[in-house]
């Protein structure tokens, strides 16, 4: 193999002597190109290449730039070309309805529409907002400022929740810019009458209080996502795709019947405005299974627009608000003294004319005058001396055990929130007083819903029923029942029927609430009144809770009603002021619920048939007739003799005439 050898410039001789040959560079070279070219092109010939020259470079600045858009910023691109004509809008769920134990909507999410807009595609903002404000009835400077404030590329919500009309007309300006976005509103059917009870949901469609906040996770159901397709001017498009659909709340049933939540409301309102009481509130239960029928409170407010609603009317005060009993307690004293054998209904106790000293208090009744009462007269005519000394014979740790079986203190478990617990005061220090005046309900603190509870247990055969309001789920349009919880057994049986009797006498003429009887059925109940504490200490004047629970039928109680009103104005005694709601309730309830009276009720019309001193007879042996006699009596009078009449007109006999001897015509008016 051989090295390759180095090339060397060739040389040639001139004059005997070797001489290299220079090399000619690019421009000598298009100098010499040009120089064989006449002069007059050599100006064309550069501005060609200069040309081709920026095209080259302009083809390949274009395929730098071509290289950065569809490779390197492909995804960036794509995303940001999306957002300009797919807008990703969310399609809202459906929450899920209530329904009574009948399967009557309480409360139902309706489909409206948010007027929104495309900040980048409004021309003149002072004009947008001078047309949408008469419209939406918002200010015109509130809109523009909203306009003004928003990003570019955003779409700020204008107005939420807007009725049909009003999108209707919205529509009208054909402002390209404008679009609406699907949201639902929530709707009550009863309004305040059910408003304590559902609660209410936020502007975001949340629930904040009542059973729509407590069962939140249940009913918000999962929204879905559409994409809205725009033109290059930003206007929306008729088609779109939905990438995800909503998913509906799940329905919920109640134990509440919406016709006997009506009607406790009216009997409660009609009560509050005529005593002109602070507050008022009413719990209806079946006694059976605890299940509630009613629950109703005043002040109430309007959950469809809470617009100048006042927190103290929202509040649920049968589940919340804890007072002290008073006399009401005393269904659980004398039960426990009962259940334990201490006393019978006979067993007497000596009242001392209704005033009695114990250590540094003295306890009065407010019917005084008796030496003695029987344990039942006791509560019959409640008197606070008896349940003292009653009290005082159980003893403080039999009766804290009763007062802890029948739930107080403690919360009842039901299904609305921010559940009151009362209190039950520590009595160690001076436990003798404390026995004897917490016997018939005072220093102790409860809420009506508990009191409401603990009447049932003590009447329905001695079993605790939690209270519930929750009966169901509907999925897959069937019912699916809530898990009852199981009752504590809090007396016997045999307790309960002597409870029963004797709370039977309360409602009687002798007992302190006549009023709350109700023509055709036996009722038992128990009467409270009870002065308010003060914030001082002590208890303020002239300021009383007034309340009673009652049952019926008193043998077989299918039907408790329990009745509170606060700081009652006048006149202040339960049985005169919340018996009477008992008994408005329970005479149009108990028929919904086919409970047939047993009394025979007063016959209400005139007798038909009257005395046979209106037919006297004259000396021909006719029959005369004593004007205004009822045509029904004298129909009856005169076929009992054989005369058939025939009548004219309606009303009582003004003249008659005879066409015969056993016939005539009668003319009524």
């Amino acid at each position: 193999m051989t090295s390759a050898i180095p090339k060397t410039p060739r040389t040639r001789k001139k004059g005997g002597a070797q001489q290299s040959r220079p090399q000619i560079s690019t421009v000598q070279q298009k100098i010499g190109v040009l120089s064989k070219h006449p002069p007059e092109i050599i100006p064309s010939i550069l501005r060609l290449e200069f040309i081709l020259g920026l095209f080259l470079l302009a083809y390949a600045m274009l395929a730098i730039r071509s290289l950065d858009l569809t490779i390197l910023q492909r995804d960036k691109l794509y995303e940001r070309a999306t957002a300009q004509h797919n807008k990703k809008v969310e399609i809202p769920a459906y929450r899920g309805r209530f329904l009574d134990r009948n399967g009557r909507t309480l409360a139902i999410s309706l489909p409206v529409k948010s007027l929104s807009v495309d900040r980048d595609h409004v021309s003149d903002f002072k004009k947008l907002a001078a047309n949408l404000a008469p419209l939406v009835d918002l200010p015109k400077e509130q809109i523009e400022g909203k306009l003004l404030a928003a990003k570019p590329g955003s779409f700020p919500i204008i107005k939420r929740k807007l009725s049909p009309e009003i999108a209707a007309k919205v529509q009208q300006l054909d402002e390209q810019a404008l679009f609406f976005l699907p949201e639902v509103q929530r709707f009550y059917t009863m309004g305040e009458i059910t408003s304590h009870v559902l609660g209410f949901v936020n502007f975001e469609g949340e629930g904040v209080e009542g059973l729509e906040r407590t069962y939140e996770r249940d009913l918000k159901g999962h929204p879905g996502i559409r994409i809205i397709t725009r033109d290059r001017l930003g206007r929306p498009m008729p088609w779109g795709r939905t990438v995800e659909e909503a998913q509906p709340g799940t329905d919920l049933v109640l134990t509440l019947d919406a016709t006997i939540q009506y009607i406790a409301y009216r009997a409660l309102l009609k009560s509050v405005l005529k005593t002109n009481s602070k507050a008022g509130m009413v719990v209806v239960l079946n006694p059976t299974n605890g299940h509630i029928l009613a629950l109703v409170n005043q002040p109430g407010f309007n959950p469809n627009n809470m617009v100048g609603s006042l927190p103290s009317a929202r509040r649920n005060r049968a589940i919340m608000d804890a007072f002290e009993p008073g006399s009401t307690f005393k269904i659980f004293t004398i039960a426990a003294a009962m259940d334990e054998g201490v006393v019978t209904p006979k067993t007497v106790i000596d009242i001392e004319n209704g005033i009695f000293k114990i250590q540094n208090r003295t306890i009065r009744d407010f019917h005084r005058g008796d030496r003695y009462n029987t344990v039942l007269q006791v509560l019959q005519k409640s008197s606070n001396v008896g349940a003292a000394k009653i009290g005082l014979m159980l003893g403080q740790e039999k009766q804290e055990k009763y007062i802890n079986n029948f739930g107080f203190g403690q919360p009842t478990g039901v299904e609305l929130g921010h559940e009151g617990i009362g209190s039950i005061p520590n009595i160690r220090s001076y436990w003798r007083v404390g026995l004897a005046t917490r016997s018939y309900g005072y220093g102790v603190t409860a809420t009506p819903m508990q009191l409401a509870a603990a009447t049932a247990g003590a009447v329905n055969g001695g079993l605790l029923y939690p209270p519930r309001i929750m009966a169901g789920k509907v999925i897959n349009s069937r019912l699916i029942p809530n898990e009852s919880p199981s009752p504590k057994r809090v007396i016997s049986a045999a307790t309960s029927e002597q409870m029963r009797a004797i709370l039977n006498t309360v409602v009687s003429a002798e007992g302190t609430a006549a009023g709350a009887q109700v023509d055709g059925y036996e009722v038992g109940g128990k009467t409270g009144t009870a002065r308010k504490a003060s914030s001082t200490g002590g208890y303020s004047q002239g300021l009383y809770f007034s309340s009673f629970v009652g049952f019926v039928p008193y043998d077989k109680p299918k039907l408790l009603i329990y009745i509170g009103l606060d700081e009652p104005q006048g006149m202040y005694y339960g049985g005169l002021l919340a018996g009477p709601v008992f008994r408005e309730i329970a005479q149009d309830v108990l028929p919904l619920m086919a409970i047939m009276p047993k009394k025979t009720q007063p016959d209400l019309l005139p007798p038909l048939v009257e005395e046979t001193e209106n037919l006297k007879t004259d000396e021909n042996g006719q029959v005369s007739l004593i004007h205004s006699t009822l045509a029904t009596s004298l129909d009856y009078l005169l076929n009992k003799k054989g005369i058939v009449p025939s009548i004219e007109g309606s009303g009582r006999v003004v003249s008659e005439e005879w066409n015969g001897e056993n016939a005539v015509k009668l003319f009524l008016q």
